[in-house]
């Protein structure tokens, strides 16, 4: 086995393998074929990735040269994020996922690393836990279909975060959270790809209640990264994001299972569970405040 740095010429290769990878394990698993026989979706996990911290996937590959494993990185000013970690399904079983990890760990050098998982795939919640990755979040994936019409009572007080809002956003969530990914918001702000939604809420006095981000690419619909103080604050976000940005098509989102009334709504709007998630830290673990919304894309803390 040979670690190194993904390469351009490996892009459609690697989209192939996450394919499979996320095809097969949850076919053969959950019983759920949710990502259907096309491959090249995938290409847009890999296209985020390398437009927001290019160069920061490590693959390993076979004595010729074929692909076996991926795992992207997040570097940020509080810790490491880790992105998707991929195997593929000929190599599951053959340490391709611990390989790849301790690499990711020995460049993360002294900094936390933070990463979403699967609860329900115990092959992974082994892998993480042996390293050291300590659970501080039960989490929920759901979906649900925003209806055409909208919903009623979206917020009035929920609007487009500019450029001057970046320092501030990066603040909140460190205030909160602990961490700090000034590069994330800015990249999401400055929109290139015309996909990203990031909204925030304010208080009376002018400082900020709460932020969210959505992805509105033509394969994805996703809710997160988003941070609010509270839960009325956060269901305001997501409301009033379902609302102005995604009537009549389907969403994904993760919730913090001890969100109850953001849980409580979700279902009541006709949201489904599709998967639960753990939020975990090797490293230092700074308390969590308020309420977060963690995403697959991407993830980076």
């Amino acid at each position: 086995m040979k670690l190194a740095r993904l390469q351009p010429s490996q892009y459609d290769e690697l989209a192939k393998l996450l394919h499979a990878s996320l095809d097969v394990w949850h076919r053969t698993r959950l019983n759920v074929a949710r990502f259907g026989s096309e491959w090249e979706p995938f290409r847009l996990t890999i296209d985020v990735y390398e437009a927001l911290d290019p160069g920061c996937c490590v693959v390993a590959t076979d004595e010729s040269g074929v692909l076996m494993g991926s795992a992207f990185f997040h570097p940020r000013e509080t810790h490491v994020g880790v992105g998707v970690v991929t195997v593929h399904p000929s190599a599951f079983g053959r340490g391709v996922g611990r390989a790849l990890m301790e690499e990711v760990i020995r460049i993360a050098e002294s900094k936390p690393l933070r990463l979403v998982s699967s609860a329900m795939n115990l092959d992974s919640f082994s892998l993480y836990t042996r390293l050291g990755f300590v659970p501080q979040m039960m989490l929920q994936s759901m979906t649900m279909q925003v209806p055409v019409e909208g919903l009623p009572g979206a917020t009035k007080r929920m609007r487009a975060a500019t450029m001057a809002d970046i320092t501030a956003i990066a603040d909140f969530e460190f205030r909160q959270n602990g961490i700090r990914k000034e590069k994330d918001y800015r990249f999401f702000i400055e929109n290139q790809s015309g996909c990203w939604r990031l909204s925030v809420i304010e208080r009376d006095d002018g400082t900020l209640a709460g932020f969210l981000v959505a992805s509105a690419f033509p394969t994805d619909n996703l809710l997160g990264q988003g941070v609010a103080e509270d839960e009325a604050t956060m269901l305001e976000l997501m409301k009033g994001t379902l609302d102005q940005h995604f009537r009549g098509k389907t969403v994904a989102f993760i919730l913090p299972s001890m969100c109850a009334t953001l849980v409580k709504q979700a279902y009541a709007w006709g949201a489904r569970n599709r998967e639960t998630n753990l939020l975990s830290v090797l490293g230092e673990a700074p308390r969590m405040h308020g309420v977060t919304l963690p995403t697959f894309l991407p993830e980076s803390g």
